[in-house]
């Protein structure tokens, strides 16, 4: 009896992922999520430059699992939901401030009063205790302040689930004058979000000119004060396990084009490691 060939689902859900991601998209709006993204990878991802470093298919997949959490919540929800636009399936924004166009897809509206409402996913104990002590992503916060804003919202809900356990929190952000919102002492303001973006679309995007990356992949060595470096960050630094710069740089998808900007290379030079270990020698009895 011949044996049925078993298909390889992992590879075909890795392949499928990998081409969603890379079909083409175009920009032509500030999205939502825009509001602390560095003005370099805005820049680039609305002329269109492709990205240097584009997700691997593993994170894709958490990105996935993510949104798949997500709609679930909603659908969840659905009965104290307004009923989503029958094609688009989200509610939709789109408006304009500081004379740049803004969009953004909500993931949900609150029925009676408009409230608008934003889930997120998070996994780990350091996000954990940020917010047990009421602290979420600033980043999320403009987000929802934004949605908040485009629908003349004086509240909105922003519902955080932890994917591994299940555990979830919930944060209200409320109005407390135009444009600027409050979630217990954590103030929102998107005139300095618009602001930004004006900035950009006006000095870069518009004239075609690429913006200096306001993050560094690597602080030079020489400039920085070793001393008051976490042990943690030394360690890797010495061993040569990953640079210390500014972590931002790190998630971009054009990480490695920042880094031919700085004109520098990626990790550290035997120079470097030569000057960081001077620089460290007995950083682990201090």
């Amino acid at each position: 009896m011949s044996q049925t060939t078993t298909p390889d689902i992992i590879k075909i859900v890795k392949e499928s992922l990998l081409k969603q991601d890379n079909e083409p998209r175009t920009k032509n709006s500030f999205w939502a999520t825009d509001s602390e993204k560095m003005a370099f990878d805005i820049y680039h991802a609305w002329i269109g430059t492709e990205p240097t470093n584009p997700m691997d298919a593993e994170k894709l997949m958490m990105f996935s699992s993510a949104k798949m959490i997500e709609l679930a919540y909603v659908e969840i929800l659905k009965d104290s939901l307004v009923p989503p636009d029958p094609v688009l399936g989200q509610h939709r924004i789109e408006i304009e401030r500081e004379g740049v166009p803004i969009t953004g897809y909500l993931d949900g509206l609150l029925k009676g009063v408009i409230i608008p409402l934003e889930v997120k996913t998070f996994y780990g104990d350091y996000q954990e205790r940020e917010l047990l002590a009421g602290k979420p992503k600033t980043s999320y916060l403009k987000q929802l302040g934004i949605y908040m804003d485009a629908k003349g919202a004086d509240t909105g809900v922003l519902l955080y689930v932890n994917r591994g356990t299940g555990a979830t929190y919930q944060f209200v952000l409320r109005k407390i004058r135009d444009r600027v919102y409050q979630m217990n002492d954590m103030i929102v303001d998107l005139n300095e979000v618009y602001k930004r973006w004006a900035k950009i679309y006006n000095e870069n995007i518009v004239p075609r000119i690429e913006p200096i990356p306001d993050k560094k992949y690597k602080f030079p060595v020489h400039e920085v004060d070793w001393s008051k470096v976490p042990k943690a960050k030394i360690m890797a630094a010495r061993n040569n396990h990953a640079v210390y710069g500014d972590w931002e740089v790190l998630y971009s998808p054009y990480k490695d084009l920042i880094v031919e900007r700085e004109g520098t290379c990626l990790g550290y030079s035997l120079d470097e490691l030569t000057f960081i270990k001077n620089a460290t020698a007995g950083y682990s009895t201090k």
